[in-house]
């Protein structure tokens, strides 16, 4: 199992809620809200990781708590559709997810080679360790940097005209 952290996880993870402003922020609602094909919006995805934060944040100090701690799979959309997030507005979303990201940066840049080892037990995914942890975290907010990326091409896509064919 792997017990260091790929280079840039906590760099990703540290500057995720900056990259979501940068593509968010100043664009009209008319694209934040459009949905892709899965039915979900730009605000719906920031949503989505805002909800999922607290949980991977409390993962991660289960880990350095406990020996080899049971880990719970949880359902990502029934939590999202409980928190009450997708309804709050863009802005909201963009500065509560800066704002507990920061929370925990110092902490995980603090933590030793032998913290990165501490293991878990996921209930689904099995026998994992912290860095396994964060690296996943760090993945698991480029794909959704991705998909909001192509979420947000919907829009002008749909004027492209001629240039559609690229």
């Amino acid at each position: 199992m792997p017990t260091t952290l790929e280079p840039g996880t906590l760099e990703v993870i540290a500057s995720t809620p900056t990259v979501l402003r940068a593509l968010t922020a100043s664009l009209p609602d008319a694209i934040i809200e459009a949905r892709n094909g899965e039915g979900w919006s730009a605000r719906d995805i920031v949503a989505h990781l805002l909800d999922r934060w607290p949980s991977q944040r409390t993962r991660v100090h289960k880990m350095l708590a406990e020996a080899n701690p049971i880990i719970l799979d949880e359902p990502e959309v029934a939590g999202l559709e409980a928190s009450g997030l997708r309804q709050r507005p863009l802005t909201w979303l963009l500065d509560e997810f800066d704002r507990v990201r920061a929370v925990e940066a110092a902490t995980f840049r603090a933590l030793t080679a032998s913290d990165l080892g501490r293991p878990g037990q996921h209930s689904v995914a099995g026998p994992i360790t912290i860095a396994e942890l964060l690296n996943h975290v760090a993945y698991h907010d480029l794909i959704h940097v991705q998909q909001i990326a192509g979420t947000l091409a919907l829009v002008p896509n749909t004027g492209r005209g001629a240039f559609g064919m690229f």
